[in-house]
């Protein structure tokens, strides 16, 4: 009788996982940097820029914020040139130069990627309206690479059209 009740219990624990977190592998984290460092460019030649573009865009369904269902997916190929600096070594700014949705797709302090070459399928989620209310997604974005003392390289442009896939 012990083991039925246990089960009962695990089971009603589950729905209350899926409303915390969608639990995809986004391959980010945080990146640290100094404490006090303030952004500055970095020596021209010095840090490169990432060469990135768009994979995949999947609108959400209109669930729950938080879960894959509420969630809009947007995928970013990261391509990292050879240079003095390794992947794990450094992380990226996000910025939206332009935009027509209100969509915060971008998170607002730099990231480091998670990978073990210098290529890396990330991937980004938004809160997204159920279908009937959302908008294009349609975005112009700049990336810069930043060290930890936040020397900031040149900038890369991606541009994102949901009405293109």
């Amino acid at each position: 009788m012990k083991r039925w009740w246990l089960l009962w219990g695990l089971c009603a624990l589950l729905p209350a996982q899926a409303v915390v977190a969608c639990g995809l592998n986004t391959r980010m984290a945080p990146f640290e940097l100094q404490a006090g460092a303030t952004p500055s460019d970095a020596p021209e030649d010095s840090l490169e820029a990432p060469e990135l573009r768009v994979t995949e865009i999947t609108r959400g369904l209109g669930g729950a914020p938080g879960t894959c269902d509420g969630s809009g997916l947007l995928g970013v190929r990261l391509d990292w040139p050879r240079g003095d600096y390794r992947l794990e070594d450094i992380g990226f700014e996000f910025r939206v130069i332009s935009a027509e949705a209100p969509y915060a797709v971008f998170p607002a302090e730099p990231v480091r990627v998670i990978s073990d070459t210098r290529r890396a399928d990330l991937l980004f989620l938004w809160p997204d309206d159920a279908p009937a209310q959302q908008k294009p997604l349609r975005m112009e974005v700049e990336v810069r690479a930043v060290t930890r003392d936040y020397q900031r390289g040149p900038p890369a442009h991606f541009s994102i059209d949901s009405t293109d896939s």
